[in-house]
């Protein structure tokens, strides 16, 4: 395995995205209450992330939701068909994909990274298929 040690900040923030994005799927809650609530949650914690990168990418995800839809339903994906932290993670990578500075090799590899973590055990599988088909079709 690789050590990720030198890139905990990162890691810790993408983990935060994703368990944002999967309650902003969830609760339908707004997007600042959500940055809300993590800010809350964590300022008396001493672990790291980046908040701005958080809140940032959790608002382009708001902004951009039809245009990541649209893109998984070019890809045959269809939001019923998925359990909803597999859509996080999708969402985190497609729009890291269009709109981030990661680069989509990083982005393929966290995201199977964050799929084994938070998923069942298969769910890299389709999430991997799905990122490569995404990467052919552009």
């Amino acid at each position: 395995m690789k050590n990720l040690a030198n890139f905990k900040v990162a890691i810790r923030t993408r983990e935060y995205l994703v368990q944002a994005i999967y309650q902003y799927f969830f609760s339908k809650q707004d997007t600042s209450d959500i940055v809300d609530q993590f800010k809350d949650e964590h300022k008396t914690k001493k672990e790291n992330y980046n908040f701005e990168t958080f809140s940032s990418s959790l608002e382009s995800i708001k902004n951009n939701e039809m245009d990541l839809k649209q893109i998984l339903d070019s890809l045959g994906v269809k939001d019923s068909n998925m359990d909803l932290i597999d859509k996080s993670i999708l969402y985190f990578a497609l729009n890291e994909m269009v709109y981030g500075d990661l680069d989509k090799p990083v982005v393929i590899d966290e995201s199977l990274r964050l799929s084994k973590k938070f998923s069942n055990p298969d769910s890299y599988k389709f999430i991997n298929a799905n990122l490569d088909k995404y990467l052919k079709s552009i």
